[in-house]
């Protein structure tokens, strides 16, 4: 059964309620007006792209959280003293490492084999495709963490295939393809 209006108009409003409660908005707000000399301001931003940055951001404050910090601050609330804590936070968020993870070789299993058919995930019907020849841990800057990247031979009739013979993929960005798939 299909929602009324006002009902998802009411889920709407809810989850941005959330998103200002939680300082999402904000955040989004300061990450689009940001300025820097490092950093080309004529150069616009998509909505998508701040998204990602706004997850890292939180992914990286996330992790660098010592337990002192929230020992302190859970006192502090405990006391009744929370105001005098927030103004002395000042959380310095640490570079990510791209040393190789210590649990490594123990990491997930990939998802794909060699000689697997796969294609990139997309929205459009326009896509690149092809089998997988290689693949290699490696740290993912966008996420922040290491994961699979696959090294894919296109198929000849694949768009990019007029330009290139193969390419690398985030496993994240991959699915399996079937030929019969193919327009």
């Amino acid at each position: 059964m299909v929602n009324p209006v006002s009902v998802q108009r009411d889920r709407s409003d809810i989850y941005q309620q959330a998103l200002d409660d939680f300082g999402i908005t904000e955040l989004l707000s300061r990450l689009s007006n940001f300025s820097h000399p490092n950093f080309d301001a004529a150069y616009l931003v998509e909505r998508q792209e701040l998204e990602n940055l706004a997850v890292i951001l939180i992914q990286r404050l996330t992790n660098s959280l010592e337990s002192n910090l929230i020992a302190s601050y859970l006192s502090a609330i405990e006391q009744g003293k929370s105001d005098l804590v927030l103004s002395q936070i000042n959380v310095e968020i640490p570079p990510p490492s791209i040393e190789l993870p210590n649990h490594f070789p123990n990491v997930e299993i990939p998802r794909f084999l060699y000689g697997d058919k796969l294609r990139w995930v997309s929205s459009d019907d326009v896509t690149d495709w092809g089998i997988a020849i290689g693949r290699f841990y490696s740290f993912a800057p966008h996420r922040c963490c290491w994961m699979w990247r696959y090294l894919i031979w296109l198929a000849k009739d694949s768009p990019s295939a007029a330009w290139t013979i193969a390419d690398t993929a985030w496993e994240e960005d991959l699915e399996p393809f079937a030929p019969a798939e193919a327009s």
